[in-house]
């Protein structure tokens, strides 16, 4: 059975997203992308992130969204706008009935290399020459693995 999983890193400015196909215990890559908002307006933000998460889920009608956790930082704002930019991506696969599941950093990186304490720059690496694509950006890539994760969870 083939399960489609968008995996999303969230960001205000750059929201990652990744999309794979696990089909009998094998992973396909099918796309990737980053939903850039220029505004100076967070709100506004926050509406074309809904939007577009919101359209691609209807575009590529995904099984299981895995999204990464929010860490706790010294900056309490942008810990809470990150929350809300969570929640307006749960929203989005809430309304196409699309079940969410979180992941933290940790929990990514040990599902992709088996180590906790890898760099982002070693998860980009690994997550280029897992799916042999030409990547820099680690919202992308972060996405990707936070799919992989979902993906492992299924296959065990």
């Amino acid at each position: 059975m083939v399960k489609r999983i968008i995996g999303i890193d969230p960001g205000s400015y750059c929201t990652g997203y990744g999309i794979i196909e696990l089909n009998n215990s094998k992973v396909i890559y099918i796309d990737r992308g980053c939903i850039k908002t220029k505004s100076n307006v967070f709100f506004d933000r926050l509406k074309l992130i809904y939007l577009n998460v919101f359209n691609i889920l209807i575009n590529f009608k995904p099984k299981y969204l895995a999204i990464e956790k929010t860490f706790i930082c010294k900056k309490y704002v942008s810990v809470i706008r990150l929350n809300q930019v969570i929640g307006a991506i749960i929203l989005a696969a809430l309304n196409n009935f699309i079940p969410i599941f979180e992941y933290s950093v940790s929990e990514i990186r040990k599902s992709v290399v088996n180590k906790g304490n890898v760099s982002k720059k070693f998860i980009n690496k690994n997550i280029c020459k897992l799916f042999k694509i030409n990547e820099l950006n680690f919202n992308i890539t972060d996405a990707l693995a936070t799919a992989l994760t979902h993906s492992n969870y299924l296959i065990n």
